[in-house]
């Protein structure tokens, strides 16, 4: 995927330009990057991407992460996942997944004005409003569940906005609204003030801080 991120910071918001579009903010350089971290060490990368094809918006998202001692691999984490939008509705969800060794593959698409779920945590109907979990869309903190974006499965959460804070973006200190997800899943998201992805935090199985920092 690209590295380069277009666009600079004006006042409270990230981007130059906006562009809004599958209910969700899009930034207008078309990319987000961001730095994952553990324990303030840096061990990966989380790059999304946006493309309007068709009347269509695709995303293609992309995590590389590897915790190393000495060198060597403890723990390798790599996903691949590509999204159609269309109307503001999820059409089309496809991922592959290597959790530490373990496989994931995912496929969604559209099919009688329902979306059906092919992956190997659920295969079945899915309400065609669903939000997945790739965090980008802010419209999933007006969800009770989410789709899980390597295996599809269902999962219920609660969401809380905790408010307005300052985190730092782009190497600047931008306003953001903090929200707290809970339930099968736990995150830590902050979106600026047009709606974009600009931090995530979580605990990692072992304990550990995971913040994935945007570029």
């Amino acid at each position: 995927m690209k590295r380069e991120i277009a666009g600079a910071v004006l006042g409270a918001g990230l981007f130059l330009g906006l562009v809004q579009t599958a209910g969700a903010a899009v930034p207008a350089s078309g990319e987000l990057h961001f730095t994952v971290m553990r324990e303030g060490d840096e061990i990966g990368t989380h790059e999304i991407e946006f493309e309007q094809k068709s009347g269509a918006l695709e995303v293609e998202i992309e995590t590389d992460v590897a915790v190393k001692v000495l060198g060597i691999a403890l723990y390798r984490f790599e996903h691949e996942g590509h999204e159609v939008w269309r109307d503001g509705q999820l059409v089309q969800l496809n991922s592959k997944t290597n959790d530490d060794g373990k496989a994931h593959h995912l496929a969604v698409r559209l099919e009688d004005g329902k979306l059906v779920v092919d992956g190997d945590g659920r295969q079945g109907p899915e309400e065609p409003g669903v939000i997945p979990a790739s965090l980008w869309n802010e419209e999933l903190v007006k969800q009770s569940a989410l789709l899980n974006t390597l295996d599809g499965s269902h999962m219920p959460v609660t969401v809380t906005r905790v408010g307005a804070e300052i985190v730092e973006a782009g190497g600047r200190n931008v306003s953001a609204t903090h929200y707290s997800v809970t339930g099968q899943l736990n995150r830590e998201l902050w979106y600026d003030a047009n709606g974009v992805l600009v931090q995530v935090q979580f605990a990692g199985s072992d304990g550990s801080q995971i913040s994935y920092i945007l570029q």
